[in-house]
């Protein structure tokens, strides 16, 4: 009787999970799997308006950059090797209308500086020329040739950033002179041709430990915004809020005037700064009423980009349906450590915010040589919502996920988004069984007997429709794929095409979903 009752309950369990499980219309394609004679890295993907892939990748010990082009059925076109120097580092690549390019930095000791070096290239040759488009010092810029690959954001200032503005029109380079004395930063600004349209030396009136670069970024206009969190000078105790303020400057090539952004009676551990479609600032966060890693809400900062005043700003408590997904019955906690993943902006207005819960934790492990720290990152919940132009919060919605690795780049760790006629989608990797919790909630599960590896997850995508309802599909199991597919770095192509990149050893392969 009692194994009736066991094969009923999995019965059950099962049927429960898979009626879950509903019908999203995509299309795969995957290209042949190609053999490399070295491991390499993905940086990014590039399509142009004849379908043309240009594939970005370096060498895992950073030592080469590779340039690939195939045709919309993955079969290759043309390919670029350039061997990285000592010295020398190379961040980044960008296509341009029929210009394709990428930085390369040298650090010239012998006269003490660090030098910037434009390579380009007419698409369809890949024959590069080269011209240095500017130089800084070392004495004056310590740390910038050291921080020129620290886009993970991972407990680094944005020294040395480059980004560019929407449309591709500017770039600008964000220069972290890492003073002792007050935060210094040099901004310079091209255009799409990298031509210099100006810089200036930007002096903050904070000393360097008090002000914690947040985000540089350079809208359509050419007009540069720089987010920072300000400390006070000393620390004064206070029953509620924290102690510190948000600074949102402005800078032009002749002027720069600065805006401060209140967390009130709050804990706000970061903002995120972008540019809504109505040429609006937004500053997005989460918030806090008990510390700075445990947040119970969204907080929404839209500002007017012409003399930066602050026209709404919200503190928005998460939903009831939030704390359900996340929660169930038990709601006595909070969210800590969120990173933000993508801000995307739907045809029909608003914005939607994904991110995750991530953070690293290290470990003391004894061995008869004494031991070792281990590190480990944790990729756990995924966090969606929706505001709406003003900043108001309009849904929010839990994915329950928990995954943990050794090292940071792990192929099956995260998710990556995509968005097409107002809906929002995710991809991940996550354990092919799905855990059910209370309420009918679904969890990509992972536990200490349950590690995540190629033979024991799938590929999924998950859905989001305009009001925040979302359903889930398999879309391949990791086990039969030669190279599982890396959803973190996730490019979507076009409208509706989303490409992905798999590698197993030296083996490597793209995968083509199509949102039908």
């Amino acid at each position: 009787m009692k194994k009736i009752l066991f094969l009923f309950f999995i019965t059950f369990f099962v049927s429960k999970i898979k009626a879950q499980e509903s019908s999203i219309d995509v299309t795969l394609f995957k290209s042949k799997v190609l053999k490399e004679k070295k491991s390499n890295v993905l940086r990014t993907i590039f399509k142009d308006e004849s379908n043309t892939l240009y594939i970005i990748r370096t060498s895992e010990n950073e030592k080469y950059f590779y340039i690939d082009v195939f045709d919309n059925d993955f079969k290759q076109i043309n390919s670029f090797e350039h061997k990285i120097e000592k010295r020398h580092k190379i961040s980044g690549g960008f296509l341009n209308g029929n210009t394709l390019g990428f930085i390369e930095y040298y650090k010239n000791r012998k006269e003490k500086k660090i030098e910037a070096y434009l390579y380009t290239s007419k698409k369809e040759k890949l024959e590069f020329t080269k011209r240095k488009i500017f130089e800084v010092t070392t004495d004056r810029y310590p740390s910038f040739f050291g921080s020129i690959f620290s886009g993970s954001k991972i407990d680094k200032d944005f020294e040395g950033n480059m980004s560019f503005s929407k449309s591709g029109k500017y770039n600008v380079f964000n220069i972290d002179s890492s003073d002792k004395k007050n935060e210094h930063h040099s901004i310079k600004v091209f255009d799409e041709d990298f031509n210099k349209l100006w810089e200036k030396e930007f002096e903050l009136p904070y000393k360097d430990k008090r002000f914690k670069l947040q985000e540089v970024k350079v809208s359509d206009e050419g007009e540069v915004s720089v987010l920072g969190k300000v400390y006070p000078k000393k620390k004064k105790k206070k029953k509620k809020g924290g102690n510190y303020h948000y600074e949102l400057f402005k800078i032009t090539k002749s002027n720069v005037i600065s805006t401060k952004l209140s967390v009130e009676d709050h804990f706000v551990a970061t903002l995120e700064l972008d540019f809504t479609p109505e040429n609006k600032i937004s500053c997005i966060g989460f918030y806090s009423n008990k510390n700075e890693y445990r947040f119970k809400g969204v907080c929404s900062f839209i500002i007017n980009p012409e003399d930066i005043k602050i026209e709404n700003s919200k503190f928005s408590p998460f939903t009831e349906q939030f704390l359900t997904d996340k929660y169930g019955k038990s709601k006595e906690k909070e969210l800590r450590n969120i990173r933000f993943k993508n801000v995307s902006y739907p045809e029909e207005g608003g914005m939607i915010i994904t991110a995750e819960e991530f953070f690293i934790t290290t470990t003391y492990v004894h061995n008869q040589y004494g031991g070792y720290t281990r590190i480990s990152y944790n990729f756990d919940d995924i966090i969606t919502l929706k505001l709406n132009d003003e900043g108001d919060l309009l849904w929010a919605r839990n994915i329950n996920k928990a995954q943990t690795s050794g090292y940071f780049s792990n192929p099956l760790m995260s998710f990556g988004t995509a968005q097409y006629d107002n809906n929002e989608y995710l991809i991940l990797n996550a354990h092919k069984k799905m855990g059910e919790l209370s309420g009918g909630r679904i969890k990509f599960r992972e536990s200490f007997l349950w590690k995540a590896t190629k033979k024991n997850t799938n590929l999924y995508i998950v859905k989001f429709d305009a009001d925040g309802n979302f359903i889930y599909k398999t879309l391949l199991s990791n086990k039969e794929e030669e190279a599982p597919f890396n959803c973190r770095y996730i490019e979507q192509v076009s409208d509706n095409e989303l490409i992905l990149y798999g590698q197993r050893k030296k083996k490597r392969q793209f995968l083509k979903i199509t949102i039908n």
